[in-house]
Order: C-alpha cells, then sequence, then structure tokens
C-alpha cells in the first residue's frame, strides 16, 4: 500500500525487507520492533534504507517490559487446562537492552546517538482495561490458544495479575519498559 502526499510517502510491508536503497532521511519505527526477534537484520535493512548521515528514530520494548504480567502468563500456560492447548511454547517478545542494541546497530553500519531504557508506568481504571489490553496485543501468546479458550485465559490472567499486583491507589499498574534508539546512518 503506498500513501503519498505534503512531501511524506508511507509505504506498508515488512520490516526485514525494506525496499529502499540509500533514498531515506529518516526511518521511524513506534513499538514495531519488539515483534522482531531479529534486530541485526531489521538494523541492515533500515542502514540500506538511509541516505549517509540519515537518521533512525526507533521506540519500542525493551528488557524488563511487562515482566511480571508475562511471567504470570507464561506461569498458566503451565498449568492445567492450559498445557492441553499450548504445548508450543509461545514466541518471545524481541525486549532487548542498550548493550545489545548497541553492538547491532554498530554492525549494520548504523552510529548510536541515544540507545536508553525507560521506564513506563501503564496504568488501568479496573480490570476490564487490562483485559483489553491483553486482548488487543498478546497475540503472541493467544494466537496459540484455541480461539475459543482464549476469553477464559485473558479473564484468569487478569484476575491472577490484579490478585498479586495490589495497587495503593485504586488502579492497575503495569511497568512497561520502552528502548528507544536514536541512529545516524555512518558517512562513508
Amino acid at each position: 500500500m503506498l500513501v503519498t502526499g505534503l512531501n511524506l510517502r508511507f509505504i506498508m510491508g515488512d520490516m526485514l525487507d525494506l525496499p529502499f536503497d540509500g533514498r531515506s532521511d529518516m526511518v521511524s519505527s513506534n513499538t514495531g520492533l519488539h515483534w522482531v526477534s531479529d534486530h541485526g537484520r531489521a538494523f541492515s535493512g533500515i542502514a540500506r534504507a538511509l541516505r549517509p548521515g540519515g537518521r533512525a528514530l526507533l521506540q519500542m520494548g525493551g528488557r524488563g517490559n511487562a515482566a511480571p504480567i508475562l511471567e504470570l502468563a507464561d506461569e498458566m500456560l503451565a498449568e492445567e487446562p492450559w498445557t492441553t492447548f499450548s504445548s508450543i511454547r509461545p514466541s518471545r517478545y524481541a525486549f532487548y537492552g542498550p548493550d545489545e542494541e548497541h553492538e547491532l546497530l554498530e554492525a549494520a553500519g548504523l552510529t548510536p546517538v541515544r540507545v536508553e531504557l525507560i521506564g513506563k508506568d501503564m496504568a488501568f481504571d479496573n480490570p476490564d482495561g487490562l483485559a483489553g489490553w491483553i486482548r488487543t496485543t498478546w497475540h503472541l501468546y493467544l494466537d496459540r490458544l484455541p480461539e475459543e479458550v482464549r476469553p477464559a485465559f485473558i479473564a484468569g490472567l487478569t484476575a491472577r495479575y490484579v490478585e498479586r499486583s495490589p495497587s495503593q491507589d485504586g488502579r492497575i499498574h503495569v511497568l512497561m519498559v520502552r528502548l528507544e534508539v536514536e541512529a545516524v546512518k555512518k558517512v562513508e
């Protein structure tokens, strides 16, 4: 899909196969790269797409992102009745740390300017909000379960998290960790 206008161009495609060769001044990704396990390959594609001196501005889940609730989901999948449905462990989100990303950026021909983990508090007013977040973003877990049991898994995970994560302010908090990356393509 191609959308153009106001000197902007958006093309939908595979992050691991960017169809540009040195034509871009900037590449930006917001919460997309934690779905891609091979950041080295993604960074190489970004470097290929950029002109020398071009910038990459990337934000994604980082090491430790949503760790307590992900641990509870793994715990549930190891219990009955979920072991019946989830014999294949879910793929893992690609939550990297600054050191790993720094090396991968350099290897791809990008000079890291800033690679930083930033904590973020995601707060929900009630369990329905937490359940909605799980339902709409946890595909790596939910897609492995038959559609008819997903609501029960979501409800169970929501209840378990609320029970084990008491709140001081009446809201449900999930500690998120964002990894922000700013890099420049090396000038040869």
